[in-house]
């Protein structure tokens, strides 16, 4: 396929937008950032847009699909918290972690509830 003339981006969009999809060209991004929609409409007719030159706006997402997250969303478990921590072991724990094959993903949410369980039933039966 042979290449007949270089087109200006704003140029292409301009066409793109009247529905008119020119053939066999070149586009001259000219190095200008471009906005995310105009990004999308050209490369949504396969002209691609190299990524370092497209410009994105928190103001021009659209939210309104995207339901606010809710203290409710947590308490029926539709979300869940995940925390990641770094802790030092000991040598010989380490050993017997790795050596039995422990799963410390399942292991320390385990941990945590029965440790929480268990402060729940002392402070519960400290105030009878």
């Amino acid at each position: 396929m042979e290449i007949l003339n270089k087109m200006y981006w704003r140029d292409l969009v301009f066409m793109l937008l009247q529905n008119e999809i020119p053939q066999n060209i070149e586009v001259d991004f000219n190095d200008e950032k471009i906005g995310f929609s105009q990004a999308a409409l050209l490369n949504q007719h396969n002209f691609r847009v190299p990524e370092k030159l497209i410009e994105y706006a928190d103001d021009d997402i659209d939210f309104s699909d995207d339901p606010d997250i809710t203290d409710e969303d947590f308490r029926s478990g539709k979300l869940s918290w995940s925390v990641r921590a770094n802790f030092n072991l000991e040598p010989e724990i380490a050993l017997w972690i790795k050596k039995e094959k422990i799963e410390l993903n399942t292991l320390i949410p385990q941990l945590m509830k029965n440790f929480y369980e268990t402060l729940k039933q002392l402070k519960k039966n400290a105030a009878l």
